[in-house]
């Protein structure tokens, strides 16, 4: 049977290696997410960054039109080589912060949020800008309110871009007006049914599009990043779930509103409850352990340190068997923390090792760094990851990680090391008859024991 330390480091952590203690149960857990809740030491591109380089990069290409100078596609090729090499800096950096933390608990919750909140930005005069808005909309966030995290992560310009808010348009501002354009529901819908109700919270088509009108004001452009934009903004009043939001004129204030009432709501208590236990625990989480988390967290006003307090107190987040497979970046994380890869060396990596080492292999699983299957984000289900050519990947990955260890160690003793006694005695015994050290480590990695979580 699993013991507690040992379900608490996988379950919850970023799992098991040599020197790292052992979370003794949910008390060591809850208390590693202070100390780790700000990683200053392995730091990500600014939103502003990437920000200036779209201003430089719009004003390349509108030179392109009148003058194709060579100089002029040097500097777009440099400018995209920046924004190309602080990507790879960004997932290494991510990497990074999940093997090397304590326990790893706040870095899983950040995964969760960074997955709730789904979005990406690529192509036109932006780029890459996923890695900044995880860092600056959600992380700031994770210790607070849901409403605080709610109006951040709504507002970045990341996730209006991503669900083409900013092309939304009240049909009777003075823009939808003059230019017959309209709404677009995108976000209003996305907003109801992934990030707060849940599909069955309840909410009709109307309120789609009672939201959607609400929703507009809401602009992105390359001067200012994210603001409020009166003109496109659909003026008087909106009546969405009985309550009276907006006005004349309307404002962001409106809109804030209406997203803090939308955070206390109890349905979104129960949505977000039910995802985090899933998430964490197993895919039919059991119906107690949600309702205990989203009472503690409706009678909370919605803090979220609440919420996952409410998780790890439960017996029925401690079942010992693991039910949940490792995503991709987790697998590898977990692997190199087991295997007891430097952190002088990680930072080490160049560009080419960073892209055969991570990039590659995570796009081949079916996890490819700073993007989003959709607005739903990656699957919580072990058949999303567990696919023929997913499995393959991993499998390749492992063997190959354990080909760079130098000197390998006995598999005998590795997988105590990185599994104690989650591993199953058929496990131990293909790692003691491997023909190699490198191959019985390898065979540890790409094992379903170590898949797990």
């Amino acid at each position: 049977m699993t013991s507690i330390p040992t379900l608490a480091a996988i379950r919850f952590g970023s799992g098991l290696g040599a020197g790292i203690p052992l979370p003794a149960g949910a008390d060591a857990v809850w208390n590693s997410l202070q100390s780790e809740a700000r990683p200053e030491r392995f730091p990500i591109t600014s939103w502003e960054t990437r920000l200036i380089r779209g201003r430089e990069r719009r004003a390349l290409q509108r030179a392109r039109r009148d003058d194709d100078d060579p100089e002029l596609i040097d500097q777009l090729r440099a400018l995209n080589q920046a924004d190309s090499l602080d990507n790879l800096s960004d997932l290494r950096n991510t990497m990074a912060r999940l093997t090397y933390a304590e326990t790893g608990f706040h870095e899983r919750l950040m995964r969760f949020w960074a997955n709730h909140f789904a979005c990406e930005r690529r192509g036109g005069a932006l780029w890459a800008g996923r890695s900044a808005f995880i860092e600056e909309a959600l992380r700031p966030h994770l210790m607070g309110s849901f409403s605080a995290l709610l109006r951040s992560a709504v507002l970045h310009p990341v996730m209006l871009l991503y669900l083409d808010q900013a092309a939304s348009v009240g049909p009777h501002s003075r823009v939808g007006r003059r230019r017959g354009r309209g709404l677009n529901e995108n976000l209003a819908r996305e907003l109801l049914e992934l990030h707060t109700l849940g599909i069955a919270g309840g909410y009709s088509q109307q309120d789609v599009t009672q939201l959607a009108r609400l929703l507009t004001g809401l602009a992105v452009n390359l001067a200012e990043g994210f603001h409020f934009q009166p003109l496109i903004a659909e003026p008087g009043i909106i009546e969405i779930f009985g309550e009276r939001y907006g006005g004349r004129p309307m404002t962001l204030e409106h809109i804030t509103e209406f997203l803090d009432d939308l955070a206390l709501r109890s349905e979104t208590a129960e949505h977000l409850a039910r995802k985090l236990a899933q998430h964490f625990v197993q895919d039919t989480p059991d119906p107690q352990l949600v309702a205990h988390m989203a009472v503690r967290f409706e009678r909370s006003r919605g803090d979220l340190p609440t919420l996952y307090q409410a998780m790890l107190e439960h017996p029925a987040a401690w079942v010992p068997t693991l039910q949940k497979t490792r995503a991709p970046f987790e697998m590898m994380a977990a692997a190199l923390r087991a295997t007891g890869w430097a952190e002088a060396e990680m930072m080490m990596l160049r560009p080419r090792e960073l892209r055969h080492l991570f990039l590659a292999p995570l796009q081949a699983m079916g996890e490819p760094f700073d993007r989003v299957p959709s607005p739903a984000g990656y699957g919580e289900e072990a058949a999303y990851f567990v696919t023929p050519a997913g499995l393959a990947a991993r499998i390749d990955w492992a063997m190959a990680l354990a080909q760079r260890l130098d000197p390998a160690p006995d598999p005998r003793a590795f997988v105590e090391l990185a599994l104690r006694d989650a591993a199953s005695e058929g496990l131990r015994r293909a790692a003691s008859g491997a023909e190699t050290r490198a191959q019985g480590v390898g065979v540890i990695l790409a094992a379903p024991d170590f898949n797990r979580r």
